[in-house]
């Protein structure tokens, strides 16, 4: 069995507490500028739909739901030659 001085063994494992506590770090200044950048890109879409006109996302599904609704009920009344 090999052995290893207590000064040395020490000095490792204060280098890897310390790595391991810089990772941690990074890991939640990684997480908070992911969080940030969602943010940021949902913002920019939303813009980018009232320059251009466009309803945004959410408005848009709305849409399509309705019309899809309307559609089934002219079918139920009997168009038949719907899309």
């Amino acid at each position: 069995m090999k052995t290893v001085e207590m000064d040395v063994y020490g000095k490792l494992k204060k280098e890897l507490n310390d790595a391991r506590r810089e990772n941690e770090e990074l890991r939640e200044r990684n997480a908070d500028l992911e969080r940030r950048l969602r943010e940021l890109h949902g913002e920019y879409m939303l813009l980018r739909y009232q320059f251009k006109g466009l309803p945004n996302p959410n408005e848009f599904l709305k849409m399509r739901q309705e019309i899809q609704s309307l559609k089934k009920e002219l079918r139920n009344r009997g168009w038949k030659d719907l899309m």
